[in-house]
């Protein structure tokens, strides 16, 4: 009787060192902290929201002051968590719009599982030395644009890929409500007075003229298939791994191999090339590529496209042009700067 007593005994410790196991080897949790993003000169401002579960809130949106980076850069991290989110709730302003906008969703199965694979999996990054390591995302980051747009992405070092996106709603938040009001504005003078003070002059400027590009933030998402196609006054090539940025907010570094590639991409935005002697840093109007490419394949449609670089005489510029079965239009907003490699 107490050997079978023994037995059993060993028996209970083994099933439930199995199942410890099991949990351990399935609660795949990663630490994560929370960002918000707008639009580069939209500026946006949060009032209240969080990301969090039916049972708690992991996450609390709180305000911290005019937003309006650009949906490359992730702003200040707040607090996060380490399980998967499956509710999100963020009320925010939109000065240049003058009105609010709301999202009250849940996080689908589909995007969790996403989520969950892509911090399992994480990537491949180039440290300053040039050694490549496995590292895995940092952040959760939520993307805010005009017509209500809201994108999440998962965000790390020198890595930002796009995880999914929402249509938000209008809603209406009184102003006595959003902050102290010591001047006693009426709602109409609250929109007013911020427009003035913290939407760019530029950016007033073009609202005046063409009304603010509700669906320009839905149009960068669209991918395209293409590659660059760099030329030379002399023999040279692409020497190290390309710094890409994208307009849907996604970033990465390309490898030397898979530069040649046509990939399924979003538009550039930025990108850092190496050649042998000199590298180049490339910045895109996002209007004018994302015009460009919609003229290019719709007149092509299905066909691969091609941004040419003309690196200039002694590498004094690079310039751009999209091109497609004999279409060329050249991209002439292009912000191009040059050094020379250190020795």
């Amino acid at each position: 009787m107490q050997k079978y007593s023994i037995v059993c005994f060993c028996f209970f410790l083994f099933f439930i060192s199995c199942e410890k196991s099991k949990k351990s080897n399935n609660k795949e949790n990663f630490n994560w902290g929370v960002a918000v993003t707008a639009p580069r000169m939209y500026p946006i401002e949060i009032h209240r929201g969080y990301l969090g579960n039916d049972k708690k809130m992991m996450s609390a949106f709180i305000s911290t002051g005019t937003i309006e980076d650009g949906w490359n850069y992730d702003g200040d991290a707040l607090s996060g968590g380490n399980e998967i989110p499956t509710q999100l709730s963020l009320t925010w302003i939109s000065y240049a719009e003058k009105k609010f906008w709301k999202i009250e969703t849940s996080i689908n199965k589909v995007t969790q599982d996403k989520i969950q694979q892509l911090f399992k999996e994480g990537y491949m990054n180039k440290d300053l030395n040039g050694i490549w390591s496995h590292i895995t995302y940092k952040k959760i980051t939520v993307g805010l644009a005009p017509g209500g747009i809201v994108v999440l992405w998962l965000s790390g070092l020198n890595k930002k890929t796009e995880i999914t996106h929402y249509q938000a709603v209008e809603t209406f938040v009184s102003a006595n409500e959003f902050y102290r009001n010591p001047h006693e504005r009426t709602q109409q003078e609250f929109y007013n007075f911020f427009y003035d003070s913290e939407v760019p002059k530029e950016t007033q400027e073009y609202i005046k003229k063409n009304g603010v590009p509700v669906n320009l933030w839905k149009n960068y998402r669209t991918k395209y298939k293409y590659r660059f196609n760099l030329h030379f006054y002399k023999t040279d090539k692409e020497s190290l791994d390309r710094e890409s940025e994208y307009v849907n907010g996604e970033k990465e570094i390309i490898k030397v191999e898979d530069l040649s590639l046509y990939q399924s991409k979003a538009l550039p935005s930025y990108c850092r090339f190496w050649f042998s002697l000199y590298n180049a840093e490339a910045e895109f109007d996002g209007e004018e590529i994302l015009n460009a490419f919609k003229k290019i394949s719709k007149n092509h449609p299905d066909a691969t496209i091609e941004i040419e670089a003309r690196v200039a005489f002694m590498y004094k510029t690079v310039e751009f042009t999209v091109k497609c079965e004999g279409e060329e239009i050249p991209l002439k907003k292009v912000v191009v700067r040059m050094w020379k490699n250190k020795a």
